[in-house]
This record gives C-alpha cells, structure tokens and sequence, in this order.
C-alpha cells in the first residue's frame, strides 16, 4: 500500500512538472470599462507560463512582442488597454501601467484567501471545482481544473490545486473563460516589455495618474514644435485644450472600472 501511495505521488509530480515547464494558455476576457454601460468588451488574453513565472497579456500584445523578437524595426501599435501582468516567484506580482509614452512597472507582495467548495463541474472537456475569492473589492467565483495541474490561472490569479479555467466577479464585470492550451512558446516574448519600464510604488503610481488628469494635454502643450490640428474637413484649427481637457475628464471619470475595483482612483 505504501509503495502504490509513493509511486502515486512521484506521478503527480512528474505530471506537474511536465506541465509547468513551458506553456501557453489562451482565454477570452469579457469586461466593461464602464459598470453602467450594458455593452461588454471582449479580449482575446495570453497566460505565458515559463520555469516557475508566468505572464498575462493581450493576444494582440503578444503578436507584437513577437514581431519585434523577429527583428523587425518597423512600426508596429501594441495593446495597452489592459496592463501586463508578471507573476513571479515567492508570490511577487509585477503590474506593467502604460501612460501616454511611458510604462511603469509596480511590484508587490499578494496574499489570495481562496475558499474551495465541494460544487464540481465539467467545464471546456475537463473535471472542474469550484472556488471563492473576496480581493479589492470584488467577489470572485472561479473553476479550477486538477487535470492540468498547475497553480496558475489568468490576470494575478493563482494558488489552487489546478489550472482556472473560468472566473467571473460577482457585478458581471469581469469574465475570463479558457479557449486554448498550447505546450511551446518562444521563450523571450516572456521578458519583452518595450519600452523600458520605470518602476514605482502605488503612492507615485496614484500621482501619476491623477496629475494625467488634471492636465491630459500638458505633454503637448509643452513641446517645442507645434502640434497641429485639423478638423473634420482637414482644415487647420487651433485646439481648445480647456474643452479638450473637460471632456477627457470625463472620459476618464466614466471609464473608471478597473479590475481591482478598491484601487480605483478617485478623480475629483
């Protein structure tokens, strides 16, 4: 009996190791970035999972990276709608904020308190159970999968006995349900994040973007060379950056739902 439980065990770990070694993992994100508006998006969302981290971004973004891999010098528009994530080891998360030119990058410690229940179910062709979560300000229900046993799963989420296949918040929100596994990657679209980002701390990062609110135009208004403006007959007008700058604001203000809704910020 003693034997059959070991070799068991030796198993499950050859399994786990096999899967965690290089993968990719595809999924569908259906989020609203304003909570009244009933039209969701929908995103198309790459988890990277490569010797112990793992990276959650756009599809989009991660075509990208991989043209520039290439070598391609040209000029290509990435995705920035939806930050980057990089989760590493020792439960240290990485946030990738892009603003105008500039990215930033937060790192801090995460503690997830998942509650796991008896409900299963079969999800996407795999044996599921179901799992609860409370983080910043949102109530979470997520499907986990012990067939593919990784403790991985999309956006910061991780730590059950298995790969999330599907989770969903309580408001309807936000949505993120499995598409696709695939075993190889190229292995340095991983670290590519352009430009360079600059690290900060949540303190300088809320600065950051409440003084982009205050004044969203200062960029330009502040450059040597004179930005021109057209308008919609392609005559030159000269911009009204206090009207530009009050409906920015209120693009700003309505498109405030973001996925860690306790960190929203509070613009005045």
């Amino acid at each position: 009996m003693r034997s059959k439980i070991v070799m068991l065990s030796l198993l499950f770990f050859a399994i786990q190791n096999l899967y965690s070694q290089t993968m990719r993992i595809d999924y569908v994100m259906v989020y609203k970035e304003d909570s009244l508006n009933a039209e969701p998006i929908s995103k198309k969302m790459v988890l990277l999972i490569h010797d112990g981290k793992s990276k959650f971004f756009s599809e989009k973004q991660y075509q990208v990276d991989s043209i520039r891999d290439s070598g391609f010098r040209g000029f290509v528009v990435g995705d920035t709608n939806f930050f980057h994530v990089i989760k590493e080891k020792q439960n240290l998360i990485s946030k990738y904020y892009f603003q105008l030119n500039d990215v930033y990058k937060l790192t801090e410690p995460i503690t997830l308190n998942w509650k796991i229940g008896k409900e299963t179910a079969t999800l996407y062709g795999y044996s599921c159970q179901k799992a609860t979560l409370n983080y910043k300000g949102r109530k979470w229900e997520a499907w986990f999968t012990q067939e593919i046993p990784v403790q991985e799963g999309p956006y910061i989420f991780k730590g059950l006995p298995g790969l999330i296949v599907h989770m969903k918040d309580s408001t309807g929100s936000y949505e993120f349900s499995f598409s696709a596994l695939k075993k190889n990657f190229y292995k340095r679209e991983f670290e590519n994040t352009n430009p360079k980002p600059l690290e900060v701390s949540a303190a300088n990062l809320k600065k950051i973007f409440l003084d982009y609110y205050n004044d969203p135009f200062r960029e330009i208004k502040s450059r040597d060379v004179k930005v021109k403006f057209k308008d919609e007959k392609g005559n030159d007008i000269e911009p009204d950056f206090r009207e530009m700058t009050k409906k920015m604001q209120s693009t700003l203000k309505k498109y405030n739902n973001p996925i860690e809704l306790s960190d929203a910020i509070k613009y005045p």
